[in-house]
C-alpha cells in the first residue's frame, strides 16, 4: 500500500522504526520528545544526545534528484553565509511506504525560526541590525558560483503563461545564487541563520526576497519592509517578473482547488498591478 499521502505529518503517523535506523545508522541518540514536526512537507527534526540536530525528511523515487539530496553537503562551500554546519548523513529506501528517507546530522542552531510553521499573522519586529545580516547574507550567497540550478527560466516562463498567458516577455536577465526557499520558517531570530539548503543554486536574482516577500503579505507592514530593504532586487524587471511567478503560484492553488487561500485576492490585486508595469 503506498502510504507517501499520510507522511505529510509525520507527528500523526507512526514512524519509531524510522528514528530506529537513524540512531542505528548515524550512532546517535534522538531526543524524541522533543521533535518538531512540519505539517506541510512531511519533514520533522530532532536535537541529539551529542548536541547536534538531525533533520528528517523523505522523497517520492519518481522524483529523486542528485540536487534536493546533496544540498547541505553542497553549502558545506558556502563560509561565510550563516548556516548549520552538515556532519553526517543516512539515506534508505523503505518498501513499506515506498518513500526515500534521508536523514542529515549538522549542528544546532540556537536562536528559533522567526515561524516555526512559516506562517506569520504579526510583525515579528525583527531589529535593524538583523535586516543588515540578512541583506549581507543574500548579497554574499549571491556572489558564489555553483553548477547547482535552483530555478530554471523555463520553469518560471511555463508558470507565469499558464496563468497570465503568453503576452509577456518573462526573460530573466538577472540570475545569481539563491538560497530557494527563504522563508520566515527558514530564518532565525535574534542571531540571523539560515535554514534548509536543498534547494539552493542558480536562479532569478531577485527569488529570495521575493519568497519572504510573499510569505509576508498576511502583515503589511511587514511585507512593506522586504519591498524596502530589497528594493535593489525586487524593483527591477527581474524582480517583477518573480513577484508576478509568486502570484501565479497562488492563482494556480486557487484554480487546482477552488478554494480561497488568505492571499487569493491580495495577489490577483498585485498580480493586475505588475502586468499594467511590466507590459
Amino acid at each position: 500500500m503506498n502510504h507517501q499521502a499520510s507522511l505529510f505529518d509525520l507527528s500523526k503517523v507512526p514512524h519509531d522504526d524510522v528514528l530506529d535506523i537513524i540512531e542505528a545508522r548515524l550512532g546517535l541518540t534522538l531526543d524524541r520528545a522533543a521533535g518538531h514536526y512540519s505539517a506541510l512537507n512531511g519533514t520533522a527534526g530532532f536535537p541529539t544526545g551529542t548536541g547536534t540536530w538531525v533533520r528528517l525528511a523523505w522523497h517520492r523515487p519518481a522524483e529523486l534528484n542528485a540536487e534536493a539530496l546533496t544540498g547541505f553537503e553542497t553549502a558545506l562551500v558556502l563560509t561565510k553565509v550563516p548556516r548549520p554546519v552538515w556532519r553526517s548523513a543516512a539515506t534508505w529506501y523503505d518498501d513499506d511506504r515506498e518513500v526515500v528517507w534521508r536523514a542529515d546530522e549538522m549542528t544546532r542552531v540556537t536562536a528559533p525560526a522567526v515561524s516555526p510553521t512559516g506562517a506569520v499573522t504579526s510583525d515579528p519586529d525583527l531589529p535593524e541590525t538583523w535586516w543588515a545580516d540578512l541583506q549581507v547574507a543574500i548579497k554574499t550567497l549571491a556572489c558564489y558560483q555553483t553548477r547547482r540550478v535552483s530555478m530554471t527560466q523555463e520553469h518560471l516562463s511555463q508558470r507565469i503563461a499558464e496563468v497570465y498567458g503568453h503576452r509577456l516577455d518573462t526573460t530573466i536577465t538577472d540570475w545569481a545564487t539563491v538560497h530557494g526557499d527563504l522563508g520566515w520558517a527558514n530564518v532565525c531570530a535574534p542571531t540571523l541563520t539560515l535554514l534548509d539548503w536543498e534547494s539552493w543554486g542558480k536562479g532569478p536574482a531577485a527569488l529570495d526576497a521575493a519568497t519572504l516577500w510573499v510569505a509576508s503579505l498576511q502583515v503589511p507592514p511587514l511585507a512593506a519592509k522586504v519591498l524596502e530593504v530589497f528594493d535593489e532586487v525586487l524593483s527591477t524587471r527581474t524582480g517583477r517578473l518573480v513577484r508576478l511567478l509568486q502570484c501565479a503560484n497562488v492563482a494556480r492553488a486557487f484554480n487546482r482547488t477552488g478554494r480561497k487561500g488568505p492571499l487569493t485576492d491580495t495577489m490577483a490585486t498585485i498580480a493586475s498591478e505588475l502586468l499594467v508595469e511590466l507590459t
